[in-house]
């Protein structure tokens, strides 16, 4: 069970029912499989970000101010799944997503604020409540924020896009330049708006040496592991991440009169910069995958002697040591040996108990071989080696219906051990149990228990005959 386990060899030494993979929920024609959950997470940005933020001070006073300040610049990628093990071939690796498992999200930007609070009680006229912008201070909120969910593992491409509050940038008075009117100005206006887009995709999962890289194009791979009850893969995601960055200016004409302001819009004018794609590599995820090891006690089952035609029972233990939900399939056995288990679970950590018979159909040794077929991936076929000796039935000495007067002539041990005994008799009425002048050989120990039954009938059948005729002479 410690034994390195390729694809060729496994493919090889296994050939199971295409029946049994059904039962394991798996699909296709696997017999088995198992997963693991694997988690991935990417976050680059800015070398310094901060998020300030004082809150109202000081705390209960009638007149307080809050400050704000954010410098943000960062893109984070997270994608959630599943490694899926299923055998044989010998494992056969695949990554599956969790639905909605994927996430993108870009924050850029700075902002700045300034507010303040008063609450007054003058007395006369009522309290005073007051909460703005400082005066003087410029506002800024110039950030760029987004997030969006994405089914893993995006092999296409996922994408988010945030962009800033419009900002009025600057206003450029030119009539002075141009015409000077009493009470009338004009001028150039800007504004400015930023946006920021992330995309993501997939490109392989790599597992070192232990298997090919899983891609779009090629989504299942076979694997090498260490036969047990787990094995462990460090799945390596792979993948590209691009930005577009780019602000889009309003450019316009504005005319003021006597308090009011006209403004006359002009085209947008977009500015940007990329695609610019660069490659990420996330830290490996490690996934480790319970497997079923199935292991039979005891390894050999000796039945002793078993009479011809008679059947005996013994008790195979087996056990799932592994860390993977198990199932016996199948127990087949050679001549005499048979087994009427059937298909049953063999949860991690369980032992279930099959029952071996034995009925022999001649005399003599016999040995076999019980193969207990499981799902577990690296020895589906467990060997319990079975052996029996088949004897024959006692012969039926006496026959049921009149007595029979026997005598015994032990002959001398032969050179097996046995003893020659000599049965002379009369007609037994066909039972086939003594036959004059019938000489037999039995094993040593077999021909004393025979020799002293039948001395012992004989004299009961010689007393009846004495006692019958000593009544008939009787007066």
């Amino acid at each position: 069970m410690r034994a390195l386990v390729f694809s060729a060899l496994f493919l090889s030494s296994v050939m199971l029912p295409a029946a049994a993979s059904a039962q394991t929920g798996c699909g296709g024609d696997y017999l088995g499989c198992t997963s693991a959950p694997i988690r991935y997470q990417h976050r680059e940005g800015l070398p310094v970000e901060f998020n300030f933020d004082t809150g109202w001070v000081p705390s209960g006073s009638p007149v307080q101010v809050r400050i704000e300040t954010v410098l943000a610049g960062n893109t984070q990628v997270s994608l959630e799944g599943s490694l899926v093990g299923s055998w044989p071939e010998p494992m056969s690796l695949t990554v599956e997503p969790t639905e909605g498992g994927g996430r993108i999200s870009v924050d850029y930007g700075i902002v700045f604020r300034a507010r303040a609070r008063l609450a007054l009680d003058v007395g006369v006229g009522g309290p005073i409540r007051w909460e703005g912008n400082l005066p003087y201070l410029p506002m800024i909120d110039f950030r760029a924020m987004s997030a969006n969910a994405f089914e893993p593992w995006a092999w296409s491409r996922a994408a988010t896009q945030g962009r800033t509050m419009r900002q009025h940038i600057a206003d450029v008075p030119i009539t002075d330049a141009i015409v000077r009117i009493p009470g009338i100005s004009g001028g150039f206006s800007l504004d400015a708006m930023g946006e920021v887009e992330a995309g993501y995709r997939s490109t392989r999962f790599t597992f070192g040496g232990q298997a090919d890289p899983i891609t779009q194009g090629m989504r299942r791979v076979q694997a090498v592991f260490m036969a047990g009850s787990f094995v462990e893969y460090q799945p390596v995601l792979e993948g590209v991440l691009d930005y577009t960055v780019g602000v889009r200016l309003y450019p316009g004409l504005y005319v003021s009169l006597a308090g009011r302001r006209w403004t006359i819009g002009l085209p947008e004018i977009p500015v940007g910069v990329g695609p610019l794609p660069r490659t990420i590599r996330f830290d490996p995820a490690v996934a480790r995958l319970g497997l079923p090891d199935v292991v039979a006690e005891p390894a050999m089952v000796d039945f002793g002697e078993v009479t011809l035609g008679r059947s005996a029972e013994r008790e195979v233990t087996l056990r799932n040591v592994g860390e993977g939900d198990g199932r016996l399939l199948t127990i087949a056995g050679d001549g005499p040996f048979s087994s009427p288990a059937s298909s049953r679970p063999l949860p991690v950590r369980s032992r279930s108990v099959a029952v071996v018979t034995f009925t022999p159909v001649r005399p003599g040794p016999v040995e076999g071989t019980m193969v207990v077929t499981t799902n577990d991936p690296d020895n589906p076929r467990v060997r319990v080696a079975v052996r029996g000796f088949g004897v024959e039935p006692p012969p039926e000495l006496l026959d049921a219906g009149s007595p029979v007067p026997v005598e015994v002539d032990a002959g001398e041990v032969a050179e097996d051990g046995g003893v020659a005994l000599t049965l002379t008799g009369v007609d037994d009425g066909g039972c086939g149990c003594s036959v004059p002048g019938q000489t037999r050989k039995a094993p040593g120990g077999m021909a004393a228990l025979l020799g002293f039954g039948v001395w012992g009938a004989a004299r009961r059948s010689r007393r009846g005959a004495s006692k019958r005729r000593k009544t008939e002479e009787s007066p």
